[in-house]
């Protein structure tokens, strides 16, 4: 089963991966990569004291991240890092918009992920893998101090599309 690790100073958050999507999108005159990956909300391998309780189920995204990929089968092999969650870029009117590329969810609260490693592989099966590495704000202190995640997911031939 693959899993989403946390690594809090106080404990170690782990989930397990219910689903997980991968897309390629075209837009805006380029590819985008799209990804989401939902942990189911069981917390039975997790003590009663943990703090892992309070944050019952966690969702990470990647939205509208540029890749030189036209659809999710060349992702493998392949490398992104992804160094702040969002990038200001200045539109046609001169004005300044934040795009965010990265998203960590915990009940309905969106926290910034930053220092992004995505690589991506095929498993023995041929099936399209992600490694993801990252930190993400504190989400038990909603502070500005970073934790360090990591997760593998699979993603089954339904689980990615790719259009143009």
């Amino acid at each position: 089963m693959k899993t989403i690790q946390f690594f809090h100073p106080e404990e170690t958050f782990t989930y397990h991966i219910e689903k997980c999507f991968c897309k390629v999108v075209y837009s805006g005159n380029q590819h985008q990569l799209l990804i989401e990956i939902y942990s189911t909300d069981g917390l039975d391998h997790v003590e009663d004291d943990s703090l892992q309780n309070d944050f019952a189920q966690v969702i990470l995204s990647v939205d509208d991240f540029p890749v030189n990929v036209i659809s999710p089968d060349e992702l493998a092999g392949k490398n992104f890092e992804i160094p702040e969650c969002y990038m200001e870029i200045e539109d046609e009117e001169g004005e300044i918009e934040e795009i965010y590329y990265t998203n960590v969810n915990f009940s309905d609260e969106n926290f910034e992920a930053d220092e992004n490693q995505l690589s991506f592989f095929k498993d023995n099966s041929g099936t399209l893998c992600l490694k993801w590495k990252g930190k993400v704000q504190d989400f038990t202190e909603e502070s500005d101090e970073l934790i360090p995640f990591k997760l593998e997911c699979a993603f089954s031939p339904a689980s990615f599309e790719d259009r143009d």
